[in-house]
């Protein structure tokens, strides 16, 4: 932790010894590391002292080291007791990208609709994440989905060569622009 002046006021060392950090997130005054090597945990950090951050919790998630097969995994993690992280739920993608993988910018969540939108190579992924399950609600293939945005009840995905509108209530396609 440092101060204004980028002095360290506190820190927490021997995380994920021979691991490197791949992700890390801060959500109020706690903090969440995780590493990458051949298992990946997830760590939770008490950051509500500056002067004594703490380790408060551990979940390790096995990674894979011999055999690589280009899938995306999406972990739905409940953080709500600090000292026992869990994972609720996965979803393995048959994807082998995601933008989200370089940018959290092309990550979209919508919590009134308790849904989030994942592009990826070969399409947008709408999943729900409602009574911490997660659900594919709506797959749109054979566009390059780089983004999506929503006004009101209406979810927008923006491909390369085309826009196409989704109705949040029903998934159905209201409308497609090519561009």
């Amino acid at each position: 932790m440092l101060d204004e002046k980028l002095n360290i006021r506190g820190s927490v060392q021997g995380l994920g010894l021979t691991e490197r950090i791949y992700s890390v997130r801060f959500i109020e005054d706690k903090g969440y590391v995780v590493t990458f090597r051949q298992t990946d945990p997830l760590y939770v950090l008490d950051l509500s002292d500056p002067a004594r951050p703490e380790l408060k919790g551990e979940l390790k998630i096995p990674g894979y080291s011999a055999y690589l097969n280009p899938q995306v995994k999406i972990s739905l993690f409940d953080v709500s007791q600090p000292t026992q992280p869990a994972e609720k739920d996965k979803y393995i993608l048959d994807e082998y990208w995601s933008e989200v993988l370089s940018t959290h910018h092309a990550f979209l969540l919508d919590k009134k609709h308790e849904i989030f939108f994942l592009p990826g190579g070969k399409g947008g992924y709408v999943f729900s994440y409602k009574n911490d399950k997660l659900e594919l609600r709506k797959a749109i293939s054979g566009v390059s989905a780089k983004r999506a945005v929503y006004i009101n009840d209406y979810l927008y995905i923006i491909a390369e060569d085309k826009i196409t509108v989704l109705n949040e209530i029903d998934w159905e396609k209201i409308n497609e622009l090519e561009l």
